[in-house]
């Protein structure tokens, strides 16, 4: 037989103090301003794009896997 779920408290907070959402939109502000040509020459832009989405991805990937220890109110209410 399997053991019952484990209940864990967690703590509880805004997404506007969420690490992750602010890796995203500074990510996505990034690559806008490199598309609009924002100091970037166009031989570049494709590598600074490239480089934007690769940058964001892995510290996401760390932040969410290592650093995460709260959840959202909208995360809660999705629970069953």
């Amino acid at each position: 037989m399997t053991e019952p779920p484990k209940v864990v408290p967690v703590l509880v907070k805004s997404p506007w103090f969420s690490k992750i959402n602010w890796v995203q939109i500074v990510s996505l502000a990034s690559m806008g301003l490199t598309l609009a040509g924002f100091t970037v020459p166009p031989e570049l832009k494709d590598a600074a794009l490239a480089g934007i989405t690769a940058v964001s991805a892995v510290i996401t990937i760390v932040l969410r896997t290592y650093f995460n220890p709260t959840v959202t109110q909208q995360s809660i209410s999705q629970l069953p």
